[in-house]
Formats: C-alpha cells, structure tokens, sequence
C-alpha cells in the first residue's frame, strides 16, 4: 500500500487515543522498548504458541530477544500503545499491512541478537506466521486493522488494564467505520474477545499440536 497513506493510519489512531487521555509516553519508541518487551513476556508466560516454539518449555531470555527485534522492525508500521504502569500492551497495524520477515528482523538485529538465526525457536515461529497469515488473510482488507498483540501482565489480569486499550480501538473503530482482527492459540481467551463483541471466525490447528483460532470485528 501507499507508504504515505499508511503513515497518515497510524498518526490518526495515535491522535485519537491521545485525545481520550493517552500520553506521549503511551506509544513504543526505541526509549521505552524495554516496557514493552517486559510486559510481553509475563503476560505470554505458557502461552500456547511459545510453548510450541520453544518445544515445550517458556524461555524468557530467549522470548525477550526475539520480542525486542520483533518490535524494532515494526516501529513505523504498527503502533504500540501501553497503559500508564505498563499493565498491559498493544500493537496493531493499518490495513493491509506489508509482511515483517526474516529480512526485516535481521536488519532490526544487533549482533547478539542475530545469534536467534541459528537457534530453532526462530524456524519454527516463522513457519508458523506463515500459516497464521493464510488463516487470516480472508479477514483483511483496505478497512481491517491487524492486532498483532494484546495482553497484560499476569498478576495484574482482570483489572481492566486491557479493557482500556481495547475499548479505545473498538470506539476508534466504531468512530472511522474500521474493522478488527486478531487471532489467539488459546481457547479460553475467545469468549473474552467475543464480550468486546469479536465474532469467531475460523478454527484450525497447525501441525497438530496448535489451536489456532481467527476473531472478527465489524458489521455482520
């Protein structure tokens, strides 16, 4: 898509949650990263997905490179919004968003981050972003904004954190005639999505090993 068009999505939903209270410390920079990579790794702590990743067993240290370099190749082409406290987190990219590779992370990567090519964890989580994009993809289109993640640290779940950042894009959505889509590996998390009136949308398992489960919101 145009690049410029896309600059001008991500500007109007930064403006719209800093008019309803957010501050400029809300939005992911390469400041305030390490908020961000934080709060992602407790609040996916035995997350299907990484369980599937790290074949089994969570690794942290290595979660939070993958999550740094991650992050730093979506700088401009999805905004990270956080709560004050950094409870809770969310990233979401403008419709039709271009596809962040392998080629991407490694230009985010430094030197010691670039090691993650060699460990498996990296392989196995891009095949699966493949897939996951061929489930998803019937679901976007030129009004559909992608969250990429969501979640809240675990001690504090429950408290609303999240609820606020949700309910900001929903109203976004709702305001500007925008779709929403997501996907979770975790079942009980989809009739707490379909409370903020996301509808299911397909069901598949990757592998044999990983639910995978597609969210809509938008006009029936």
């Amino acid at each position: 898509m145009d690049t410029g068009k896309y600059e001008e999505q991500l500007r109007e939903l930064r403006s719209f949650y800093m008019r309803h209270g957010f501050s400029e410390d809300a939005f992911m920079t390469s400041e305030n990263m390490d908020v961000f990579v934080e709060t992602s790794v407790d609040a996916y702590r035995n997350y299907p997905m990484f369980l599937y990743v790290f074949n089994g067993k969570y690794d942290e240290e290595t979660l939070a490179r993958m999550f740094r370099v991650d992050y730093t190749s979506r700088l401009k082409k999805m905004l990270g919004i956080k709560t004050e406290g950094g409870e809770s987190l969310i990233l979401i990219g403008p419709p039709t968003p271009k596809r962040t590779g392998l080629k991407e992370y490694i230009k985010a990567a430094d030197m010691h981050s670039l090691l993650l090519l060699l460990n498996p964890s990296t392989y196995r989580q891009e095949a699966f972003e493949k897939y996951a994009m061929k489930m998803r993809k019937p679901y976007l289109d030129d009004k559909t904004w992608y969250i990429y993640i969501f979640g809240t640290r675990k001690a504090l779940q429950r408290q609303g954190y999240g609820k606020k950042l949700m309910k900001m894009l929903i109203a976004f959505a709702d305001e500007n005639g925008y779709n929403l889509c997501l996907e979770t590996n975790a079942s009980e998390n989809v009739p707490m999505y379909e409370r903020f009136g996301f509808r299911l949308m397909d069901t598949s398992v990757f592998k044999r090993r990983l639910w995978h489960y597609v969210m809509f919101y938008g006009p029936k």
